[in-house]
């Protein structure tokens, strides 16, 4: 994790390996997240893809509703 302080205010940014184990999921995973838009970067340091606990938060929030929607009911 990356702490800022930025106009006076606290910024926390997860790196790739934090973000995983924020999420509970694979590095591939989270690559996937990323290319089919589940999950917004907030920038890039070479080639290292860094979040937001609010971006992490949403596409977490977002995989939980995909899920609720495939559920099937059985009689």
């Amino acid at each position: 994790m990356i702490h800022l302080t930025v106009e006076g205010k606290d910024i926390v940014l997860y790196k790739p390996i934090d973000a995983q184990f924020y999420l509970n999921v694979s590095q591939g995973t989270l690559a996937r997240w990323r290319r089919e838009g589940w999950l917004e970067p907030v920038g890039e340091v070479g080639n290292c893809y860094l979040y937001t606990q609010a971006a992490l938060d949403e596409a977490l929030s977002a995989r939980n509703k995909d899920r609720e929607t495939k559920e099937v009911s059985y009689a």
